[in-house]
């Protein structure tokens, strides 16, 4: 679902900036004469509309403000396509003493340096997602052919998530593992993990 609904965003802010960016760009080339000289040299708006832009004083600013909320609209999509639902801060405990929370990250490394140290591991990258109450863990994982992948889901399955899991004190951590498949060799210690 998520996947389908990336793709779509991402078809829709091109097409968003394709149409304006190729409407701009036939008017310039237009202007410089790539259509011929006469076309140059006319208006770009036919005879009509600049009539009746003439003798309706509404006409320019209700398209300046119609082109100002699609801008709007467009900017807020971005912006809520660049929203990160990556977890700063987890809550471990809560009692009648207080709230005891930690900074995500750390414990996400670790889990990538755990993984990455895999002898047929290439590179590993975690990240807590969702709410401090409802973590989720997202776990990428570039595997070196010819890698047992059943035997790798299932060290990841028994091994990595659960000593994460235990690790801050959680009943549950869903997770969703990437797996890819990278030909060649590990590199060098110390180059395993990303970031």
């Amino acid at each position: 679902m998520r996947r389908r609904s990336g793709k779509g965003n991402r078809v829709g802010l091109a097409l968003c900036g394709l149409v304006p960016l190729a409407a701009g760009g036939l008017a310039l080339a237009r202007a410089l004469g790539a259509f011929g000289g006469d076309a140059a040299r006319r208006p770009v708006i036919d005879a009509g509309t600049r009539n009746f832009a003439a003798t309706a004083p509404w006409f320019w600013p209700v398209i300046a403000a119609v082109g100002f909320v699609l801008a709007l609209i467009g900017l807020a999509w971005l912006l809520a396509l660049l929203r990160v639902d990556r977890l700063r801060r987890l809550r471990l405990e809560s009692g009648t003493s207080g709230v005891t929370e930690v900074d995500a990250h750390p414990a996400s490394e670790a889990l990538a340096a755990q993984v990455g140290a895999y002898p047929e591991v290439r590179r590993a990258h975690a990240v807590l997602r969702g709410s401090s109450d409802d973590p989720r863990l997202d776990l990428g994982v570039s595997a070196v052919e010819p890698a047992d992948l059943g035997a790798l889901v299932t060290r990841l399955h028994d091994e990595a998530v659960p000593d994460l899991r235990s690790t801050l004190g959680l009943r549950r951590l869903p997770a969703t593992v990437r797996l890819d498949l990278a030909s060649g060799h590990r590199p060098r210690p110390g180059r395993g993990v990303s970031p």
